[in-house]
């Protein structure tokens, strides 16, 4: 059918009586992780500012945890960070894990993408794929420094290099394998939608 204008229904979308838009289609599975490395970048940005208080959704509960599972109690030192005096480490800034769950939001936002077929689930799993980045870095930022802490009780002291390399292996490995038990969840998902 002609309008006015001499162009024809399907040049502007129309097949019978249902409006299509193919550019939303096709862009509608980009936008929730395109919003979500968004939310990565602006976290990176604010965090090259940010002061240890800041920081405390992190590092309090860090502190609590290495606390709990260490047995050792620890106080808060304002602008600092958070003290163990019996074992003599400091949770600061530099600990916070923050890139670490950037890194790991980032990651689950790419495998969101991978995966366009999500549909209505896609919400859910950005929702608690950023809960997981966070719980995450809570998790491996605490393992990491209970692990420092065994070896200094057996008397392997590390330099500061041994130190972030520890740091950084511990956090590769939980990055490795919660991306791929996301990946597998998500795999899952979609042949179940196409069952």
């Amino acid at each position: 059918m002609n309008t006015p204008h001499g162009h024809t229904d399907r040049q502007f979308g129309v097949v019978g009586s249902h409006t299509t838009m193919p550019a939303l289609s096709r862009t509608r599975p980009f936008i929730l992780p395109v919003v979500m490395l968004s939310g990565a970048f602006l976290l990176k940005w604010w965090y090259r500012t940010a002061a240890t208080e800041e920081l405390g959704f992190v590092l309090r509960p860090v502190a609590w945890l290495v606390a709990a599972l260490s047995g050792e109690e620890y106080r808060h030192v304002v602008g600092e960070g958070y003290f163990f005096p019996d074992l003599r480490i400091l949770i600061d800034r530099s600990c916070s894990g923050v890139n670490f769950m950037i890194i790991t939001a980032a990651t689950f936002a790419f495998l969101l993408m991978r995966r366009r077929q999500a549909g209505c689930i896609a919400p859910f799993f950005a929702l608690a794929s950023t809960l997981a980045a966070y719980g995450l870095t809570l998790l491996a930022n605490s393992g990491r420094i209970l692990a420092m802490l065994k070896l200094e009780r057996a008397g392997i002291h590390l330099g500061p290099t041994l130190h972030e390399a520890l740091g950084a292996f511990f956090f590769l490995v939980a990055l490795v394998l919660t991306s791929l038990l996301l990946d597998r969840i998500l795999h899952r998902t979609h042949h179940a939608q196409l069952a």
